[in-house]
């Protein structure tokens, strides 16, 4: 017992120890996602705001399908925050679904191509700077490169050179700054601050309104489309979840959904997760769940009916009731001890029985009481046949001997004529 508990500790050990090396040796990494993704709990992701809107609106689900596919009705509303790959005819339909009543919030640093709105590039809050060490850094390794390689090699290396300023001069240029809103837009007292990490303002005038700015420009601008609305915000690192409880980042974003919707769009089709549809998206859902609960239904109807789908085989017993093996093994018998009286009484008896179930008529009834009742059934031939079956079978006038005297008085010829008229009057009789 003592060896067998010392075997269970030293096994226990050993899956422990070896468990413990295999989560220090290969430790699991979660996967890099792209930013803003609204599914995505990295800081750069937007799922705590996701979360948080749930919890306030009927239905909030994410769009993987092109901007034509949006579901037709009023009540809508589609957030984009900062989506990539925007076409042309992507804002064309997106307006034709925003006239219909539906409402759409875009978080874009830039929204180039949008026509009710035109962006400034601003030479304050660090972009004048920012924009130099660009330069600079650019102009570096330019000459670095061109120096030890190609063309080609100096290009790349000055794409790779501008793209890691850009993304250093953008963290230091994304400064707290004063937030001004307008009065109807939010209800939060007190000083509001946030983080701006874009150079560009929306362009003064128009007819949009403006939502809140900071003392470089406009932040966010609103403007009505037919019967719903399009809102742009510069800012959308406010609605990522290492920041959206910093500063009044919060405080300044959830105004923005403070009104209630049918439905909720979160779009991921610009963020590289896009679909198409499939050949059932040109039906409604309706009509496709009521199909598929119609056919559910048929394949259970056709199951407790058991309809079978392939060739119908007729059972051998149906077709060879009268050449059975059996029924030519008994024959072979009756004619070879001469039995030809006793099997011509079995015929006879099997034939007062199917009259007595068809007519009602006794089994002891005589040849003539069957006639009779046969008259208003069948032709006169045939009930003359019938009485003619009921009575004992003709003598045979053969000499005497053994294999007589077992026949009984029943020729071969006679055994044979009426055994087929036997069995054609109870084949008659059958089918009535």
């Amino acid at each position: 017992m003592r060896g067998l508990n010392k075997l269970h500790v030293g096994l226990a050990l050993s899956i422990l120890l070896f468990l413990a090396l295999g989560c220090w040796l290969v430790k699991p990494k979660l996967p890099d996602q792209p930013p803003y993704l609204s599914f995505s709990a990295d800081i750069d992701g937007t799922k705590a705001w996701k979360e948080l809107l749930s919890t306030k609106q009927k239905a909030v689900k994410e769009w993987r399908l092109s901007w034509k596919n949006l579901p037709n009705g009023e009540k809508m509303l589609l957030v984009a925050t900062q989506p990539f790959g925007v076409t042309k005819a992507d804002r064309e339909q997106l307006l034709d679904w925003v006239r219909k009543g539906n409402d759409v919030v875009l978080f874009d640093r830039n929204p180039e191509g949008w026509e009710p709105w035109g962006t400034v590039l601003t030479g304050e809050i660090g972009t004048g700077s920012t924009e130099k060490r660009m330069r600079d850094n650019t102009k570096d390794s330019t000459e670095e490169s061109t120096e030890e390689s190609t063309k080609e090699s100096t290009k790349d290396s000055t794409k790779d050179s501008t793209k890691d300023s850009t993304e250093e001069s953008s963290k230091e240029s994304a400064s707290v700054s004063m937030i001004e809103v307008s009065p109807d837009y939010t209800r939060a007292e007190g000083l509001l601050t946030g983080r701006v990490d874009t150079p560009y303002r929306i362009k003064p005038g128009g007819n949009g309104r403006v939502l809140f700015e900071d003392e470089h420009g406009v932040l966010a601008s609103r403007i009505e489309e037919g019967s719903g609305s399009i809102t742009v915000v510069l800012t959308p690192n406010w609605m990522q979840n290492g920041t959206i409880d910093q500063e009044s980042h919060f405080e300044l974003i959830w105004p923005l959904f403070a009104k209630s919707w049918d439905a909720v769009w979160v779009d991921e089709t610009h963020h590289g997760f896009g679909t198409k549809p499939g050949l059932l998206a040109v039906y409604p859902a309706w009509l496709v769940l009521a199909s598929v609960q119609l056919g559910l239904a048929l394949l259970l109807w056709l199951w407790l009916r058991g309809k079978r789908f392939g060739p119908v085989y007729t059972p051998r017993a149906w077709t060879v009731r009268r050449g059975d093996e059996g029924v030519h093994a008994v024959a072979a018998w009756y004619e070879r001890l001469g039995y030809q009286h006793e099997a011509l009484a079995h015929q006879q008896l099997f034939l007062r029985q199917l009259l007595h179930q068809r007519w009602g008529l006794s089994p002891s009834a005589s040849a003539l009481q069957a006639a009779e009742a046969a008259r208003g059934r069948m032709s006169e031939a045939q009930a003359a046949q019938l009485a003619r079956l009921l009575e004992e079978p003709p003598a045979s006038g053969g000499s005497a001997g053994p294999r007589a005297a077992k026949q009984r008085g029943v020729s071969s010829g006679a055994f044979v004529q009426r055994t087929r008229e036997m069995g054609e009057m109870i084949a008659y009789l059958e089918k009535e």
